[in-house]
């Protein structure tokens, strides 16, 4: 037997002593017991102690028990020496190769231990499962213990060694690696596994849910919050324009920058709480106005305040510059014009206030009147303001244009002196007015009523001297009069 095995010093060493060991007293005590006492089982037959030969080809075991359980055939060999893991495995391999059942009986195994047979025999275990012969009992009966595993709180894997006293009704049998076991260790892993598997993908989901959860509540608190201090920032700037507005403050810079630094939807929030449309606001505000009011100058001038100036009306019809011409307080061409610059779009029914504000000056009512007209062709409150102060020379080219002296104090036909005065008092912007004269047939006009000359001769006198063109009206000349071609050198 021995030369087949092919072993180390070391087993060898190991071999005679398990041999040794075989004759010693605590091993045919026990083996003796066991044998007596599996024999009185039921369904135990052909109980042999130490005096049985199995064969495998050439090779031969003598198990120290052996018995049948009905179909079954089960060896029992008694370990009290260290095996080294080739004799342990020769042992396993050969029973396993004839379909017998093994049961290592280990009378000194401690599952904890680090001897190298300890860790061989657990190594080569599948079920982790070891035993001894429960020696209190007459009754053949089994010491088992065995490693069982199970899921911590935190979806940890623990193991946990455990112990049982069985009877061999209570054994099963692992057919496939002919392995007697108690409580199947590998088994109930994957279940485990399995089990964790899906513990982990649970915690992941309820992770995912919680942190969807908390980032919804982060966001609605978010939202509150913002909520909180945009109608805190909202209610400071009210708190400001009534402050201003009660003790009749001229500047409202500290609320245009305030508002300048809002953004977009603060601003809608801002005008949906200040809320201008409700119940005739701003009508009622002019009509209670103080002189020249600051505020309704503000009203009207703010970019951050959204209102349709033409779509305020009250019940009758009346629109904002019935109220302002009908206001005792308010100057009405002042307020009149902030309200072309907020786009007020001029009518033909608005002539009679311009006409009623100016009883002895007609020419003036004439001027704002055209330029009133020329304010609906911009939506840009930079270009009225340009028709107020170029009002002046747009008049002079609207002249030409309509083929009327518009506000000046001269008679319908007084066409020469209009002209001289132009050229005299507007030379700076003569270039502009002489292309437009041009291209509305009032110069070649000029020429055949100048009897006297003395257009020509302003006319020449301009061109003798060096005058410097201003073109701060270019942007202006252009938006107005398109038609006009021409090619300054600036």
């Amino acid at each position: 037997m021995l030369k087949d095995e092919n072993l180390s010093p070391k087993e060898k060493k190991d071999f005679f002593g398990c041999l040794k060991s075989k004759e010693s007293d605590r091993h045919k005590y026990l083996k003796n017991r066991i044998g007596a006492s599996i024999s009185e089982i039921e369904g135990i037959s052909d109980v042999s102690i130490d005096d049985k030969f199995i064969f495998e080809g050439k090779n031969k075991r003598k198990p120290d028990v052996y018995c049948k359980y009905y179909d079954k055939e089960i060896v029992f060999e008694i370990q009290l020496s260290s095996l080294s893991q080739k004799y342990i495995l020769s042992r396993y391999d050969f029973y396993k190769a004839k379909g017998i059942y093994l049961i290592w009986i280990l009378d000194n195994f401690d599952v904890l231990g680090q001897s190298q047979t300890e860790k061989d025999i657990k190594y080569l275990s599948n079920h982790q499962n070891f035993f001894k012969l429960n020696e209190e009992e007459e009754k053949f009966n089994l010491i088992c213990k065995y490693k069982s595993t199970y899921l911590s709180n935190e979806n940890i894997f623990i193991d946990k060694w455990n112990e049982v006293y069985i009877p061999i009704d209570k054994l099963k049998f692992d057919s496939d690696n002919y392995e007697v076991y108690f409580y199947n260790f590998g088994h109930e892993k994957t279940v485990i596994l399995e089990l964790q598997k899906k513990n982990q993908e649970k915690i992941k989901a309820e992770k995912l849910l919680k942190e969807k959860l908390q980032k919804e509540q982060q966001k609605i608190e978010k939202e509150i919050n913002t909520k909180k201090r945009l109608k805190s920032k909202i209610n400071n700037v009210l708190n400001e324009i009534k402050r201003l507005k009660d003790n009749q403050i001229a500047v409202y810079k500290s609320v245009t920058d305030e508002l300048m630094n809002f953004e977009e939807n603060e601003l809608l929030e801002f005008n949906l709480k200040f809320n201008l449309d409700k119940n005739d606001k701003l009508l009622n505000w002019i009509s209670n106005a103080s002189y020249n009011d600051f505020f309704i100058k503000f009203i009207l001038e703010t970019i951050y305040l959204e209102y349709n100036i033409n779509l305020i009306a009250d019940k009758e019809g009346k629109k904002i510059l019935d109220y302002i011409f009908n206001s005792k307080n308010l100057n009405f061409v002042y307020f009149f014009k902030l309200a072309l610059k907020r786009g007020y779009k001029f009518t033909k029914q608005d002539e009679k206030y311009i006409l009623n504000s100016f009883p002895d000056e007609p020419h003036k009512a004439d001027s704002l009147i055209t330029i009133s007209y020329l304010a609906n062709n911009f939506e840009n409150s930079i270009f009225i303001q340009y028709l107020f102060d170029f009002e002046k020379e747009i008049c002079i080219i609207e002249s030409a244009k309509q083929k009327r002296i518009i506000g000046y104090k001269y008679k319908p036909n007084e066409w020469i002196n209009f002209a001289n005065n132009t050229i005299e008092h507007y030379p700076e912007y003569w270039e502009y007015i002489e292309l437009a004269f041009k291209k509305f047939g009032l110069f070649d006009d000029l020429i055949k009523l100048d009897h006297k000359k003395t257009f020509q001769k302003k006319l020449y006198s301009f061109y003798s001297k060096e005058i410097k063109t201003d073109y701060s009206i270019e942007h202006l000349f252009n938006a107005l009069y398109p038609e006009i071609e021409y090619n300054f050198l600036i």
